[in-house]
């Protein structure tokens, strides 16, 4: 499979100059693409774009030469920087890890979720503990590409590595393609397949 964008523009309301700017990639399945560069260039709204949460104002993104259905669970999956963006606060993480159906006991043991972690919201928990749940929901049989934004910044160096590890060996076995965007060379060289540089 291709997840592709097409000559996408982009700018925010009250703004009088494009964002994102004729943006073209391709991201094929099984492949780890690094899009690298700057804050304030546009990468997490690029991340938005592909992940179909923003239109962009021209251009198209597509799978397979196909767009993507806004309807049901999507197959390109977003995981934000900051975790907490993405869990309800009023539900307990039993509940946020049974939105997306039964529970995998052994993807939790990986990514090191723990029991006494499921009673508990999401401010009783750390960054790091939040963030394990958001990479959870992502790796579903239904999920063909996954958009890492800036996933392990504000995680310690071990966290990191864990949480990488899981979703490469799910990815590989799965034949899912990722953009992993981030400012961290060192991070794109040591997961990625390819890279590409913006700002």
């Amino acid at each position: 499979m291709i997840l592709e964008s097409q000559n996408c523009f982009f700018k925010y309301k009250g703004s009088s100059s494009w964002l994102i700017n004729d943006f073209c990639i391709k991201i094929e399945s099984g492949e780890v693409v690094g899009l690298i560069g700057p804050s304030g260039y546009g990468k997490s709204t690029i991340a938005k774009i592909l992940a179909g949460q923003l239109k962009p104002h021209k251009g198209n993104v597509l799978i397979d030469g196909k767009k993507i259905n806004s309807k049901g669970y999507s197959p390109v999956q977003l995981i934000f920087q900051h975790p907490e963006l993405a869990l309800n606060p009023k539900w307990r993480m039993k509940q946020i890890l049974e939105e997306v159906g039964d529970v995998d006991i052994d993807l939790c043991r990986e990514l090191g979720i723990k029991d006494i972690f499921l009673d508990r919201f999401p401010q009783e928990l750390s960054g790091g503990e939040n963030q394990r749940f958001n990479v959870y929901r992502a790796l579903r049989k239904e999920t063909r590409f996954i958009i890492a934004d800036e996933i392990s910044t504000m995680l310690d160096v071990i966290t990191q590595a864990q949480i990488w590890r899981v979703i490469l060996d799910y990815a590989r076995q799965n034949g899912i393609g990722i953009l992993s965007i981030t400012h961290n060379k060192k991070l794109a060289d040591a997961v990625c397949t390819r890279q590409i540089s913006i700002g």
